[in-house]
């Protein structure tokens, strides 16, 4: 054991007391990302007097780590009581004078800890990682003062992470309202800046989507807009890290909630696997990457930072015809939301959701006359060019954040 390291068996004791008499329904569990969350189980006819509640201040953790992916499932509870399945163990820091549990939730954080638990985990057919393991760790603790010193910086970093998910956040929203205001309900600005329709816009009825639309707006399908509609595969290797000549491979998981790219969450394939097996779903700069299976509508555009790169069978490629329509224009419709009640009612059902390329090709899409293009394409370049501005800014604080996360290992005083 180094110098300043201490076990952490010291410092906590197990807690998580039953729920008799019912005294809280908030049932939650603990993702992968180390927070709770709603929990999936159905509780009718189950007696959630036997489940064990977590106070605030206290963790909790999923022992179970077979199917759980490199991630062990912990968390600080820092809102109101809840309660959590009977087989998590819940424990608090009692000596809070010498380690406060935000410092140890820091801990639980670095990737490191998630090794170690996965290493020390035990059973057959089922592995699990006991509270006597989690005792056993051994961490540098430093002084109160420098604990809290740390805490602060790490809070300024997630802070402005969240601040900029908030302000992505809002400028999805919108789009999505100025995307319905013009493309649904037709009140965008007419040649007078008024709102068209209500302003006595001219309107024709379109057969083909049985309704009216602006007089001199087309429908086309997505394919008539688009040089190439495709998905990816699966390929026979793939890799973890990062190697000479290696090319970047693109899942579902690896575009993140506000439309960018994951570089955190990339796997890697062999160039002559990128040319040659995958080919048909080589990325370029400026294709649109849409999820098709799993979770649905995810969608980002492609970036040369990311290139070379592939993708899998869940993702969508979508490179638009620049010569047809304005790519902001496309990716617009794709922020708004603008798709979603056509493709939701278009949803196969297998082991999980998926759309079919030809579903994704038959998207209906309303193409305005060049006035209207032209205002909509000066709206979304500042829109765009703000996401892009807080993704990069947001994953360099990330990068910046796990750096922090894995000093804390060498940390004194």
């Amino acid at each position: 054991m180094k110098s300043n390291y201490k076990k952490l068996g010291y410092y906590i004791a197990p807690a998580g007391e039953l729920n008799i008499g019912m005294q809280v329904d908030n049932l939650l569990g603990i993702s992968n990302a180390k927070y709770f969350q709603k929990a999936k189980t159905n509780t009718i006819g189950i007696n959630l007097e036997t489940y064990r509640i977590v106070r605030k201040g206290q963790f909790a953790f999923n022992r179970a780590t077979t199917r759980n992916g490199d991630k062990i499932s912990i968390a600080l509870r820092y809102e109101s009581d809840c309660i959590v399945s009977p087989s998590y163990r819940i424990f608090e820091v009692v000596k809070t004078d010498e380690l406060l549990p935000e410092y140890l939730m820091m801990w639980f954080r670095r990737p490191e800890f998630d090794r170690y638990a996965r290493y020390k985990s035990h059973g057959s057919a089922h592995e699990f990682f006991e509270y006597n393991e989690m005792c056993e760790i051994e961490l540098p603790i430093p002084s109160i003062e420098k604990q809290k010193e740390i805490i602060k910086e790490y809070h300024t970093i997630t802070d402005r992470i969240k601040l900029n998910e908030q302000l992505n956040q809002k400028l999805e929203d919108t789009a999505q309202s100025i995307y319905k205001e013009w493309f649904v309900n037709f009140e965008f600005p007419d040649e007078n800046g008024k709102p068209y329709k209500s302003n006595g816009g001219e309107m024709v009825y379109c057969e083909e989507l049985e309704m009216e639309i602006p007089k001199g707006w087309i429908r086309l399908s997505l394919e008539e807009v688009c040089t190439l509609i495709t998905k990816g595969t699966t390929p026979q290797n793939m890799f973890d890290k990062k190697f000479d000549s290696s090319v970047n491979y693109l899942k579902a998981e690896s575009i993140n909630m506000f439309h960018g790219i994951d570089e955190k969450k990339l796997s890697f394939i062999e160039e002559d696997t990128h040319l040659k097996e995958l080919k048909r779903s080589i990325l370029k700069e400026n294709d649109l990457l849409f999820s098709i299976a799993g979770t649905l509508g995810k969608f980002s555009k492609v970036y040369k930072k990311i290139l070379p790169a592939n993708i899998n069978q869940a993702i969508a490629i979508i490179r638009v015809n620049q010569d047809k329509i304005s790519l902001n224009y496309i990716e617009g419709l794709f922020l708004s939301g603008w798709h979603n009640e056509f493709y939701r009612d278009n949803v196969q059902q297998a082991v999980q959701e998926n759309l079919s390329l030809t579903t994704i090709k038959a998207l209906p899409i309303l193409i305005p006359c060049n006035s209207v293009l032209e205002k909509i394409n000066l709206v979304m370049k500042s829109i765009q060019k703000t996401f892009e501005q807080t993704n990069k800014e947001n994953q360099m604080l990330i990068e910046l954040k796990e750096v922090l996360l894995s000093k804390i290992a060498t940390v004194e005083g």
